[in-house]
């Protein structure tokens, strides 16, 4: 039995692989960015739980370094050397390996991914941070092109912070004009067959009931639906307007956080779709883990 554990800015997810399935069998959420400095990491009380849970974990599968794999992504890029290196003194104690990926690391293993699985389609995947946006153009098994746009969650829901509300005074189309005047001088003339949303969509669209068929683009065993462009523009719209954040947060109260980033995050893939006239999407929940086992 072998146990890989995702730790990013405010879940930590834990699979257990057993001969070929790959099975999620804990989710926790920690929102790490709660009175995270920059520079220095994060607050002791987020310490204290995170090593709460490592313990629970640990006792309650048997974990050790030689069964475990640990990969920590996003918000911990940015903490101290010092608190980097007491995680990993403490993850010692315990008998795991406190490992942090690098942005470089984790593009690419995605642009892994884009070489092996999409039946030799010309694929544009989107992948939205925090402040960035990154994409990989991936055709007929090779990564293409790659590129970094200068936006992602935070400057939407800081320019428009009644984007979580019910009545949002805010339209779709005035944020999409926003994000497109951003990356307004970025070509998009990729010519792809289809877009590939990542990472946690297809959890999400399936929650709040996208209109999703069955995936005639391609077949990898893994990536079952698709959407079209429209259908997808149409439900962010009534997410935006008609659909209040509590709604959501009982939809997945497991992770409210992530919630939080739904409505813009969508907006955000809407207006790079628009822009790179995609007409078919894909949306994804695989992640750095799914990649390297």
């Amino acid at each position: 039995m072998k146990y890989y554990i995702d730790i990013g800015s405010s879940r930590i997810k834990t699979y257990q692989r057993e001969k070929e399935s790959l099975t999620l069998i804990e989710e926790n959420a920690i929102y790490f960015k709660e009175y995270f400095i920059e520079e220095e990491g994060i607050s002791r009380k987020n310490y204290r739980l995170l090593m709460l849970y490592m313990k629970e974990l640990v006792q309650t599968y048997g974990l050790k370094q030689e069964n475990c794999k640990i990969y920590a992504t996003g918000i911990w890029r940015k903490i101290s050397k010092e608190q980097y290196e007491m995680l990993r003194a403490d993850f010692r104690e315990l008998g795991l390996q406190f490992n942090i990926m690098s942005q470089q690391e984790e593009t690419l293993y995605f642009e892994k991914v884009t070489q092996d699985i999409y039946d030799n389609q010309k694929v544009l995947m989107v992948n939205i941070g925090e402040k960035i946006t990154e994409l990989i153009v991936c055709n007929q098994g090779n990564v293409v092109a790659k590129q970094k746009l200068p936006i992602g969650i935070t400057k939407i829901l800081n320019d428009f912070p009644d984007i979580q509300k019910e009545k949002s005074n805010t339209t779709i189309e005035e944020i999409e004009k926003d994000i497109l005047k951003v990356i307004r001088n970025e070509n998009f003339d990729f010519g792809c067959d289809c877009g590939i949303f990542v990472v946690g969509e297809l959890k999400f669209q399936k929650l709040v009931k996208y209109h999703l068929k069955p995936n005639a683009i391609f077949h990898d065993g893994i990536h079952e639906f698709m959407l079209s462009y429209q259908e997808f523009a149409r439900k962010n719209k009534e997410l935006l307007e008609e659909v209040k954040l509590e709604h959501l947060y009982l939809v997945m109260p497991s992770n409210k956080k992530w919630m939080d980033r739904a409505k813009a995050g969508g907006i955000l893939a809407q207006a790079i779709f628009k822009k790179a006239n995609i007409e078919s999407i894909i949306p994804s929940d695989l992640n750095i883990i799914d990649i390297e086992t």
